[in-house]
């Protein structure tokens, strides 16, 4: 396994992320896994940004344990990085740059002259520079640059920039690291992608929605992309008005979507409930962010598994589903459509910062072809059963544009008609039908999976983003006195009866998230083995885990 992960640090407004893009396409072009994450401010300029390149010929799941490559255009980079710095590490920064003293070999080179000597930048000679250092040819990252600026102008200068960093590399006398270069085709994505080619895949025709940070992106590939296949994408001025709209164009037969943050996720809890009550089915997005209120805004956490699970008052029905891989974030967008209309109800995509706004490589996707949202014809006689009993018990969904029919969609209670209904006996039938339609999720729930050994005395749960850490960490545990299985929980609710039944033998349980008061500990405790040893394993710096962070939670029990 040849691996390399390298830091691009500075300022806001440097350049950090064209610098990060460009060497992550370069890495595609070669055939390489690319697994990224970057830190960034709310400042546009001047705040302290990175991003961390992890590059492998293998799969990789996680941040990086180690920087191998720093390349600093602010000295503020090389203070952030010092704890992930090893004897092997390089580190390229300025040569009048002012940095503390370093065990690791410096490398200083005139990024700042060079760059006005060609007219360029910075970020432009260091990206020159590492694609020389990681082995690659300069012609691929010129490809790179030429697919991505149209300005003339601006290309040129990057052109010279890139090609002044790459003579400084090969003046150097440093050492490729060889990165190889494989025969496979790679596409860069980021989370968004996925999300909004999954909502076209499953006929989703309405978006609206009120830009956040981190969930614009999946706004932002929509309104490009939903006018090209008949659909409508609205910019709103609230959460309130997102959600609200949404309802209103599934209810006209439309299948549709918003995406939020945390924040815009606690207006939309009435229209949750609504949509709940009315049975009319809508999907929602959370990508979570560091709460409460503003919190972090560009930072990851798992915050919002309280607010997902339990989002309005009175017994709303609703599916919370968190998705644990990049291909997941586009199979189980469709799911979320699918589910939302078999059962009548609002479905949470619960997702992470860490997935949807950073870049990665995949080398392809299973496609998903289904028909979408299907209406109910006009009835020569009989009723229309606007509320069925059972998700399967209606072929369409009857809208307000059956000539000569009332369709009827109320906040308050009713019968199966959708006539308002204010006795109790009406609302202990209604109550109980709208229960019970969630049951077969329970014995079936969505993407179940057990890895590792089904028979082992220890257990790892894990949620969203953080499964692929704790794969990794596993791997590294090599004692045969000590057996693993992994359960990424991806239905949240309704929490899955398996759960309870899978781990009923299990010794030790480490329940692995992101979030200071352990949501997801609290709300699988009724699933948990009474005697089992448990610990809550937490991280809340607005970091995703590395593996080694994992491992360390783990080895340090009985390992």
């Amino acid at each position: 396994m040849k691996e390399v992960s390298v830091r691009v640090a500075g300022l806001t407004g440097q350049g950090i992320e064209f610098a990060t893009e460009v060497i992550v396409k370069v890495c595609a072009l070669n055939g390489l896994n690319v697994y990224t994450f970057r830190k960034f401010p709310t400042i546009v300029r001047g705040g302290s940004t990175y991003s961390d390149i992890r590059i492998s010929d293998q799969e990789v799941k996680a941040i990086p344990d180690r920087i191998d490559v720093l390349i600093c255009l602010d000295e503020s980079g090389v203070r952030e990085a010092v704890n992930l710095l090893s004897n092997e590490s390089i580190v390229l920064v300025d040569d009048g740059m002012d940095i503390p003293q370093l065990s690791c070999g410096v490398v200083k080179q005139p990024l700042k002259k060079k760059a006005l000597e060609v007219n360029s930048r910075p970020n432009i000679i260091a990206v020159g520079f590492v694609s020389g250092l990681l082995g690659f040819r300069l012609d691929d990252a010129l490809k790179i640059l030429e697919k991505k600026v149209s300005k003339k102008n601006v290309l040129e200068s990057n052109l010279r920039g890139l090609e002044c960093g790459y003579r400084l590399f090969m003046e150097s006398g440093l050492e490729s690291l060889r990165l190889p270069s494989l025969n496979v085709l790679k596409t860069v994505v980021q989370g968004s992608d996925l999300v909004a080619l999954g909502a076209l895949s499953a006929g989703c025709k309405f978006y609206s929605g009120y830009p956040i940070t981190p969930s614009t992106g999946i706004m932002e590939k929509l309104a490009r992309w939903l006018p090209e296949v008949g659909g409508v994408a609205v910019q709103v001025e609230d959460e309130l008005s997102a959600i609200n709209m949404v309802i209103g164009a599934s209810y006209a037969g439309a299948r549709a979507m918003t995406a939020t943050s945390g924040p815009g996720l606690s207006l939309m809890v009435e229209g949750i409930g609504f949509s709940s009550m009315a049975e009319i089915p809508v999907v929602i997005v959370d990508v979570q962010r560091v709460g409460p209120s503003t919190g972090l805004p560009t930072a990851h956490e798992q915050g919002d598994i309280d607010l997902a699970t339990h989002p309005s008052h009175g017994d709303v029905q609703r599916i919370v589903l968190a998705p644990s891989t990049l291909e997941e974030y586009y199979s189980m967008t469709v799911q979320a459509f699918e589910l939302a209309d078999r059962y009548r109800c609002p479905v949470i995509l619960l997702l992470d910062q860490v997935y949807v706004m950073n870049y990665f490589t995949l080398e392809k996707i299973e496609a998903s072809k289904i028909q979408g949202r299907r209406i109910l014809s006009i009835p020569s006689k009989g009723m229309i059963q606007v509320f069925p009993s059972y998700s399967d018990s209606v072929e369409g969904f009857a809208t307000p544009i059956l000539e000569g029919w009332l369709i009827v969609a109320s906040s308050v209670e009713h019968d199966f008609r959708g006539l308002s209904s204010q006795d109790g006996e009406s609302h202990a039938k209604m109550s109980l039908k709208r229960l019970q339609k969630l049951k077969e999720l329970e014995d079936n729930p969505v993407g179940w999976e057990v890895l590792g050994d089904i028979d082992a005395d220890e257990a790892v749960i894990s949620v969203g983003s953080c499964r692929g850490a704790v794969e990794e960490a596993l791997e590294r545990i090599t004692s045969p006195d000590r057996r693993f299985m992994h359960i990424p929980l991806k239905q949240l609710w309704p929490l899955p009866r398996r759960l309870e039944e899978t781990l009923k033998n299990v010794e030790k349980i480490y329940v692995v998230e992101q979030n200071a008061s352990g949501q997801l500990l609290n709300l699988i405790s009724s699933k948990l083995p009474k005697n089992a040893w448990i610990k809550s394993v937490r991280k809340i710096d607005g970091i995703p885990f590395r593996a080694g962070e994992i491992y360390l939670e783990i080895v340090g029990q009985g390992g």
